[in-house]
């Protein structure tokens, strides 16, 4: 749950400060017409005396302590790791918080462009409680049970993920599926069981899923609905893998040139984060990060390429574990808001990740082709080859005689 909480917990440090008050002293003028007043708001004017339209109210502001609506979330995630694939799908309801409804912060969008590592450094939020709201806490998130470096942000302690009765999700194979509420991990699952996981058979793509929930349980929550659409399967197109890597099927990448990747397109909708790692130790990783228009193509500029040097190559454990380092990982999102009476804060989103290992030019499909002619070459050496040899020479040498007997 606390992963799924990370997408609600980012906070802008500025929204509180970024709405003024739009006001001016209300007096005559000389020919005892009135303008505006202290107590009286207006829309702004620009120069050519049109009115501009008031700025939107800070969310915050409407924040209602006692009765603060419900925060609802469902995520489908579909993962492949070098061939084997793993889903899941869960969902939450909380009652909502002042930090469901902050504007998340802002994110860095230039499409198809790339950097050198995985994202920007990052900035706290907040510094101490004073900081945060009264109810608030100003606190880090976790990563492996440790605290992760500048990420405090305010978020409402103890709050917990509650049960308002059942949700039908169609658009799954097989479906429509009932998700209910599950105790021990406070998550709603397929059928109220299990650890999240779903068969991945039952994933359709390219298809639009609804989520319906009728007669909710709760005083204050009496209904909910949602449409989205799943993108179509994420796969790799080129650069194509082939058999033989360390870990099964892998990518060869010539870092001297640039990488053009093709994948199965979402149409141009949305993006994707395409990250290469490579390792020469497992101290020392360097890694790619492309954020590129979901279009099903893109190529890596070989200023970029150029830094990524693969290690490994060994059949020693600690050469395997920089080979497992090396690696493509292609992460795309999706998403679409939930509505309902109630519902403050709501949506539903997907995440396709693909991860597939990576090894250097040359290393798979130079050295099985060496093998075969080094077979061949050596074929004659061999004792059934030198048999055939043998033979040859014993006929040729039985014709000789013979021709020459005649």
């Amino acid at each position: 749950m606390k992963k799924i909480l990370l997408v609600f917990l980012t906070v802008c440090a500025f929204v509180l400060s970024s709405c003024g008050e739009n006001s001016s002293a209300k007096k005559s003028d000389q020919n005892g017409e009135e303008t505006v007043s202290d107590n009286e708001e207006v829309a702004d004017s620009d120069a050519s005396g049109e009115e501009q339209p008031k700025p939107e109210p800070d969310p915050q502001d409407n924040f209602d302590i006692e009765h603060p609506g419900w925060t609802v979330e469902f995520n489908i995630i579909d993962t492949e790791m070098m061939g084997q694939g793993t889903s899941m799908a869960v969902g939450y309801f909380m009652k909502t918080a002042r930090e469901d409804l902050e504007a998340e912060a802002a994110e860095d969008t230039t499409l198809d462009t790339c950097v050198m590592g995985e994202s920007s450094p990052r900035v706290p939020s907040c510094t101490s409680n004073e900081d945060c709201a009264p109810e608030q806490e100003c606190v880090p998130e976790y990563r492996d049970g440790q605290p992760i470096e500048n990420s405090e942000h305010c978020a409402t302690p103890g709050r917990e993920s509650l049960n308002v009765g059942p949700v039908m999700i169609a658009g799954f194979n097989g479906g429509p599926y009932e998700f209910a509420y599950e105790p021990n991990d406070q998550l709603y699952k397929l059928n109220g069981t299990g650890d999240g996981s779903i068969d991945r058979s039952i994933i359709a793509y390219n298809t639009e899923y609804t989520i319906t929930g009728e007669n909710m349980d709760a005083e204050d929550l009496r209904s909910l609905s949602a449409k989205f659409t799943m993108p179509p399967a994420l796969s790799l197109i080129e650069p194509q893998m082939v058999e033989g890597g360390t870990f099964g099927a892998a990518v060869e990448i010539d870092n001297t040139k640039p990488i053009t990747f093709k994948w199965e397109s979402n149409g141009g909708k949305g993006y994707i984060d395409i990250t290469i790692m490579a390792a020469q130790n497992i101290m020392s990783p360097v890694s790619v990060t492309c954020k590129v228009i979901d279009d099903g193509e893109f190529t890596v500029p070989a200023e970029f390429a150029s830094q990524l040097v693969f290690g490994g190559g060994g059949d020693d454990m600690m050469s395997q574990m920089v080979q497992m380092m090396n690696m493509i990982t292609m992460d795309r999102h999706s998403e679409a808001p939930i509505t309902g009476e109630g519902i403050s804060s709501g949506k539903v989103s997907s995440e396709q990740l693909v991860m597939i290992n990576v090894v250097p030019a040359g290393s798979i499909n130079n050295s099985d082709p060496a093998d075969t002619d080094s077979g061949d070459s050596g074929d004659p050496a061999d004792t059934g080859d030198s048999a055939d040899s043998g033979d040859q020479a014993d006929t040729s040498d039985t014709d000789t005689s013979e021709n020459s007997e005649d």
